[in-house]
């Protein structure tokens, strides 16, 4: 742990007055992110909503990795920085007084702004850039005004039946003033949020495990295995044409966080078969059959019933780069979960115990697990396995698929994108929501989503949804209730003891675009359970569920006193005030729980 970092509570308290102050003499960054590339359209349309408590009206967006987090950290030189870049939105306020517009703000005028990155990277620059010996990471901006992309407001439309606001003319959004960029490039601005679909102390793990020698245990008597990366490498994607990458580097997790849940998403698994006869066949997969795709133990078609002997066509499964939320989420809730009532599988997509041999992705996978003192690294970066005529490929960050019809123009998961592209029995997955899926829109009739273990997660019958009417009957009620396997909480985290209230601003106004347009997660007060805290391997920590946060609403556990505490990415599920679920393995509710032995809940499961 990294005891001198500074407090952020007091740079918000500061951005919060001088946002109130009739005096204000030049534009204020009130939120300069960056995180999850599964929260960064919900917070975009959030932040313009005209019904929230922000409703920043002017919008841009790019698409063009022209904005991106320097972090320095392993250099310690400034000057040689490692990048990670990714789209971006920036939204502000007009300010007040004569001719304050878009196009030309006022001094008084509020900047809001979020780089998409993985949950990883979001978490390790919000700490490295408020370091008490100085800032280690920042987001640079453009120099100079670049055209909007349109991810957010799409060109020339705003969104129907919508709450929000598109004040350019005809382009929807607007091009960046020059006033605003120099606001968001000022060397004295920090990152003062993250967004994450892990908790911090799991994005900790994840860079852990990153570092550890290949093949190696994590922990004595873990199943959990170590991938080979270097401090300060890269992970490449293996898709063609692509340069994506995404950096590898440690970091210390601060004395104290606040984290701010958003909502709970469950993850699809998706897949695309023109022929109707292959993986298209199928309506459901097991945990089992999923985990042995993942880990290249089963590669046909006919395989998605569960038989190891089945045979069919060549499947491609697309497998998301290891610091990703979405790759940790279903990391430990499929292949390498841990003590579920199905079982433990303890193999995994990259490196894993029971993992084919041919399959590890080490330089050295005998004896196995690999002892700590024999060097092992990460074998094939890209991961790129062939797997009896199909084959195992890795995908880094997002990929741009827009269609106007649609909520939005915005970019999409790489995994996602390239199942889209292939309809030769392609398999992927991601967190759902309408723009992260908004590409299946053109494959349609040949793509679907698969319930897991008989478990539907949008209640569409395999039918991904993609117009408005298909939209807005979604059904998130087994994620709320927790049947469906693999889900997790959306969060923004701000370093300090204290919520920063502008990041509860945001979170709040994504909430409520959420549930008037189109359900893109569980709001946490409709939320039936929650997920066991841990303490992961090598951090000391006492692990709490936080089931008794009012953000739960009417559903909290009020005998549960203590703030959430730990990792939570695989953990069992337990209800709030439930007393049994026949999903879960613990037979009482945390509220029983709490009553009757501790505060802390029923953790460490």
């Amino acid at each position: 742990m990294n005891r001198f970092l500074k407090s952020a509570f007091a740079v918000c308290l500061v951005l919060v007055v001088v946002a109130g102050s009739a005096s204000v003499k030049a534009q204020t960054v009130l939120l300069d992110g960056l995180g999850s590339s599964g929260l960064f359209l919900q917070l975009g349309l959030g932040a313009n909503s005209s019904s929230g408590t922000i409703h920043a009206p002017c919008v841009w967006s790019e698409n063009t990795n022209i904005v991106a987090a320097n972090d320095f950290s392993v250099s310690g030189n400034p000057s040689t920085p490692l990048k990670d870049a990714g789209s971006a939105w920036v939204a502000w306020t007009t300010g007040s007084g004569p001719g304050a517009s878009c196009t030309s703000p006022a001094a008084n005028a509020m900047i809001y702004a979020y780089l998409s990155t993985d949950s990883v990277a979001g978490n390790r620059c919000l700490y490295n850039s408020n370091l008490s010996g100085g800032s280690k990471c920042s987001i640079a901006y453009p120099l100079a005004s670049v055209a909007p992309a349109g991810l957010i407001l799409p060109a020339g439309t705003i969104v129907s039946g919508a709450i929000t606001t598109a004040n350019c003319g005809g382009t929807g959004e607007c091009a960046l003033p020059s006033s605003v960029l120099t606001a968001l490039n000022l060397s004295t601005q920090l990152v003062n949020y993250a967004g994450t679909d892990i908790r911090p102390e799991d994005a900790k793990f994840a860079i852990t495990r990153a570092l550890t020698n290949c093949g190696s245990v994590v922990a004595t008597g873990s199943q959990i295995l170590g991938l080979g990366y270097q401090n300060g490498s890269a992970i490449h994607t293996a898709i063609s044409g692509s340069t994506n990458f995404v950096n590898v580097i440690n970091f210390a997790l601060p004395t104290s966080f606040f984290v701010t849940p958003v909502g709970a998403t469950p993850i699809i698994v998706a897949v695309n078969d023109s022929t109707g006869t292959g993986l298209r066949a199928f309506s459901n997969i097991t945990s089992q059959a999923l985990a042995h795709f993942l880990d290249g133990t089963y590669s046909f078609t006919d395989q998605a019933s569960g038989s190891p002997n089945a045979t069919g066509s060549a499947v491609t499964v697309y497998i998301p780069e290891p610091l990703s939320g979405n790759y940790n989420v279903m990391e430990f809730n499929v292949p390498n979960r841990i003590g579920t009532l199905g079982g433990s599988f303890a193999t995994s997509q990259d490196v894993g115990l029971n993992q084919p041999s041919s399959q590890r992705n080490c330089t050295v996978t005998s004896p196995w697990p690999v002892p700590s003192t024999t060097l092992s690294t990460v074998l094939h970066n890209p991961l790129d396995f062939t797997v009896s005529g199909g084959g195992r490929l890795r995908t880094v960050g997002a990929n741009i698929i827009t269609n106007p019809s649609l909520i939005t123009g915005t970019d999409i998961s790489q995994e996602l994108s390239s199942v889209v592209g292939n309809t030769s029995n392609s398999l992927g997955y991601g967190f759902w929501s309408a723009a992260n899926f908004t590409g299946f829109s053109a494959v349609a009739t040949t793509a679907k989503y698969y319930s897991v273990d008989g478990v539907d997660p949008l209640g569409a019958s395999g039918t991904i949804p993609t117009t408005p009417a298909e939209l807005a009957n979604v059904s998130l009620a087994t994620t709320a209730d927790g049947q469906y396997p693999i889900w997790s909480m959306l969060r923004l985290v701000n370093v300090g003891t204290t919520q920063n209230i502008t990041v509860a601003a945001l979170a709040a106004s994504a909430q409520d675009y959420s549930v008037a347009v189109h359900l893109d997660f569980v709001p946490l007060a409709n939320m039936l359970v929650v997920r066991s805290h841990f303490t992961p391997p090598g951090q000391t920590l006492t692990a709490s569920n936080g089931s008794g946060s009012t953000a739960y609403g009417s559903n909290r556990a009020t005998a549960c006193s203590a703030t959430e505490t730990g990792g939570d990415v695989g953990g069992v599920v337990i209800g709030l005030k439930t007393a049994s679920l026949s999903h879960s393995p613990l037979t009482l509710s945390d509220q029983t729980y709490c009553l009757t032995t501790s505060t802390t809940g029923q953790t460490g499961h």
